[in-house]
């Protein structure tokens, strides 16, 4: 081995200096962070191209649940709203007039067609298209009372669904009884307790229907004074239905013959029958500012055909202050319809034509020619021109 030592002579030194310092500088910690950055971007794309997409999926995912929700939501009440309107179909049908009378049915008690004053009844209320219903759960026998039939809807009552009743109970009730037994309640003063008791029982606007009271009245005093049994006068009846009237609310009906009793009932089931109807019509009546059905007088019916127009227009024009029958028939003789006169009376000398047209008059001798006048043509131009619908007609 030599121990001689390398010289490097000084160009070589600086040589190898330059080449030194010409080197790229390689920062070995940045390569290495760099090559983690690197692949931990890699993967943190791939991480946060799932997050996305699993965040995408849960930002869409309510949307489409919302709107289905809304889609049942609007189809549910569609069908509500259907269902709803086939309701009111039905209790229109139920409440019109000429088809309420086939829902109605009358409950009497099966012992009460066999008296003898009932015997035009089952006949008179077959012809009117009336059903019978006879309930042996009535109390009095006497009794009769009406009740409605009707859709059945589901109701929730207490967390439960159930069906309502098909039947609808009215709030009217006859009582009928015959003069000779009340002739104890009315002599005994016991006619309005007795009444009341049934009128609470069967929770019913009461009237009560007494029948055969000229007949008592005829025939009653002699079999009273040979028997010893309870009179009853004239006036003592009267006194017992003003107190009833008076302490209970409960009218009275006093009649003679079977086919009177008849026809009462028959009145009562069509004003049942047609009470919810006329409530409504009523109602709807008392939302305007004045009373329509009214002004009904004088009227011109006027057909699908159009037959009665030109009355109709005969009359608008006859409805007017200072015009005649003969002045109304000359002008819609001349203007047949109201736009011919419309269109005239929009001319200048409009005014002038309507004023000059004559009128006939009824075959009067020595009878001087008529027109329209000028004063009634200028009305009628205020009236069919005026733009403003305050203006005043003097």
């Amino acid at each position: 081995m030599c121990d001689t030592p390398i010289q490097i002579s000084s160009d070589d030194s600086e040589s190898s200096n330059d080449s030194i310092k010409n080197l790229p500088s390689v920062d070995f910690h940045s390569s290495f962070s760099s090559d983690n950055t690197a692949s931990s971007s890699t993967n943190g794309s791939r991480l946060t191209t799932r997050t996305t997409a699993k965040t995408k999926k849960k930002k869409y995912a309510p949307k489409t649940q919302k709107k289905a929700t809304k889609k049942k939501s609007v189809k549910e009440k569609l069908t509500e709203q259907k269902a709803a309107k086939t309701k009111v179909q039905k209790l229109n049908k139920i409440y019109r007039p000429g088809e309420c009378m086939k829902f109605i049915e009358i409950v009497m008690h099966p012992t009460f067609l066999d008296k003898w004053y009932t015997e035009d009844l089952e006949n008179e209320i077959h012809m009117g298209g009336v059903r019978i219903l006879s309930s042996s759960d009535l109390f009095e026998p006497g009794l009769v009372l009406w009740r409605r039939s009707v859709p059945s809807s589901l109701v929730s009552i207490y967390g439960q669904v159930n069906n309502t009743s098909p039947e609808e109970r009215c709030d009217r009730g006859l009582y009928v009884i015959t003069a000779q037994d009340v002739v104890t309640y009315v002599c005994e003063h016991t006619l309005v307790r007795h009444v009341a008791q049934i009128r609470d029982m069967a929770d019913v606007k009461l009237t009560l229907v007494i029948f055969g009271v000229q007949d008592y009245f005829k025939h009653a005093r002699k079999k009273s004074k040979q028997n010893n049994d309870l009179v009853m006068t004239e006036m003592d009846l009267e006194m017992a239905i003003t107190d009833l009237l008076v302490s209970t609310g409960c009218d009275a009906v006093l009649l003679d013959q079977s086919i009177e009793l008849a026809t009462l009932i028959m009145h009562f089931t069509k004003a049942i029958a047609l009470a919810p109807y006329k409530k409504a019509k009523r109602e709807c009546d008392e939302q305007a500012e004045f009373y329509m059905r009214g002004y009904n007088k004088k009227c011109v019916p006027v057909d699908k055909d159009g037959n009665g127009i030109s009355r109709l227009w005969q009359q608008m024009i006859a409805v007017l202050p200072y015009c005649s029958l003969e002045k109304s028939r000359a002008l819609c003789a001349k203007y047949k319809t109201p736009l011919a006169l419309y269109e005239t009376l929009q001319s200048p000398e409009g005014v002038r034509a309507v004023a000059d047209l004559g009128v006939t008059r009824p075959v009067i001798p020595r009878s001087r020619v008529r027109r329209i006048g000028p004063e009634f043509a200028r009305k009628l131009q205020i009236l069919f021109t005026a733009e403003d619908g305050n203006t005043l007609i003097d």
